[in-house]
Parts: C-alpha cells; structure tokens; sequence
C-alpha cells in the first residue's frame, strides 16, 4: 500500500500552538465547542470513566470540561493510545491538520473499549472561504500565480464517509457555522495566530507574502465580505464538524434485515 502524500508538517503545528498559548491563546471558537461538548455528553446520561482527549489543547478541554483524570495526547500520527482501555475519546479540533484522517480514526477506534464513545471535531470545508477566495484573486491579480496559502478543509459527507470505513457503528456526522466579525482582515490573521491555526501545509509559500499582494487581499477582502448589516466589518466562516462514532458492540440496536418487517408498506401509505 502506498504511502499517504504529506500535506501536513504536525511538529510546525505544535510549534504554532505552543507559540499561541504564550502569548495569548484565542479561545472563543473552542469554548463554544467545548459547550457543544457538554452538552452532547449530557444527552447521553452516561458516566465515563477513563476518557482521553487528543490534540495540541487537550489540556484546555479537559480543564473546561472537568475531565480531571482524561489521558492527554498530543498530536502524533501514531496515537498511544493502548488498546480497549478507554470508553471516550475526544479529537480536540486538530483532525484537519492530519494527512491520514481514516487512519487517525482506525486508532481511535481500537482505542474505545466496546461501546465507547468518539467525539472528533475538526474545521470543515467552508472555513476562511472568504480568507481562501481574497487570497487566491490577489494572488492572480499581483502575482499572476496561486499558492497554498489556506489549508484545505474536508466536506462534510466526506468525512461522515470516513467513520465507516474506521469502522465505527451508529454513525453522525454533523456541523455547525459560526460567522465572525472583524474590523479588518489583519485582526482575523491576529485570531488564526492566537489559535495556533496559521498555515502548516508543507508545500506553503516560504518567503514572506509580497506587501502588494497582501494589500490587495485586503481590499479585495472588504470589498467582498463586507457584513451586510455592518458595512464596517468583514464576516469569516469557521465551520465545526463534529464525527460521532462508537466503538461497535453487540448490545447496540442493529438495522432490520430486508424483509423482516411486519407492516406491507402499502397499508402504511393508505393510512395518510
């Protein structure tokens, strides 16, 4: 089988991340994850005891979600997680920055006890469209040329895919947009640095970004997503996705077999 093709440089993201929580960790869009988090957990009554969380912010998440014993990973391909010893484990939004993603999922999964309970969440494929599309018409307009300057973001049907083929049972994959106002394009760079988001990607742009070029990106920015009810800001989309998977056991309902059904659906159908 051949190699999966490295997008991401992980140990550049742990860098950024570490640089981000020195001089003053964003954290709005992973409060109001970890919110989601609670909430999911709630609805599910059930008490987990030995969870663990993954990712460069494991620390946050399981003081803010008072996960005091949770086992803490930081990003690594090969994930430690042993096998069968935990019946949680979160992906603290860094999923994204993954070259192999199936593969990340397949160790989640052989790291879930029976009947255990993975949450990942990860930005989604309409995160910073408007960041990726000012880039891209700057770039042809002053350099006549296009680099990776926005990572790219999975679909969401993508990655709903990708849990079954992980091998989880009763499957979800759900997302939820947050649209974000800033005064000017420069204050939305500050935030991704502050999240230790900025561009990772291997084949980036080295070289500084021409002062030209990023002029343009700016004008071309506010020119184009100005928010229509505050022509003073820009909006910028951040999509969450979160997967949903657990790990399969024989005590989960299990789908009805073709033809076992009692009721034609003729007689269902006469019923409306």
């Amino acid at each position: 089988m051949p190699e999966t093709e490295k997008l991401f440089d992980l140990e550049l993201l742990k860098k950024r991340q570490l640089r981000a929580r020195k001089s003053g960790f964003v954290s709005f869009l992973d409060l109001s994850i970890i919110e989601q988090v609670e909430e999911r957990l709630k609805e599910i009554q059930r008490e987990f005891r030995q969870p663990a969380i993954i990712g460069g912010k494991a620390g946050f998440w399981a003081e803010k979600l008072a996960l005091k014993n949770a086992v803490l990973l930081e990003d690594n391909n090969t994930l430690k997680l042993g096998q069968k010893k935990h019946d949680l484990i979160i992906h603290a939004l860094s999923l994204h920055w993954y070259d192999d993603i199936v593969g990340q999922l397949i160790q989640t999964r052989n790291g879930l006890k029976e009947d255990g309970l993975m949450l990942a969440f990860l930005y989604g494929g309409d995160t910073l469209t408007e960041l990726r599309s000012a880039f891209k018409d700057a770039e042809i307009k002053s350099e006549n040329g296009l680099s990776p300057r926005v990572a790219p973001m999975a679909d969401i049907r993508a990655l709903g895919d990708l849990l079954s083929r992980a091998g989880f049972s009763l499957n979800v994959a759900d997302s939820i947009k947050f649209s974000v106002l800033y005064q000017t394009p420069i204050d939305l760079l500050h935030d991704l640095r502050g999240m230790g988001e900025t561009n990772v990607m291997i084949n980036r742009r080295k070289r500084m970004l021409r002062r030209k070029t990023f002029k343009t990106m700016c004008e071309i920015y506010i020119s184009n997503f100005s928010d229509k009810d505050n022509e003073n800001k820009i909006r910028a989309t951040f999509e969450i996705v979160c997967l949903t998977g657990w790990s399969p056991s024989d005590s989960q309902p299990k789908p009805l077999l073709p033809g076992s059904a009692n009721t034609h659906l003729s007689k269902v159908l006469k019923s409306y």
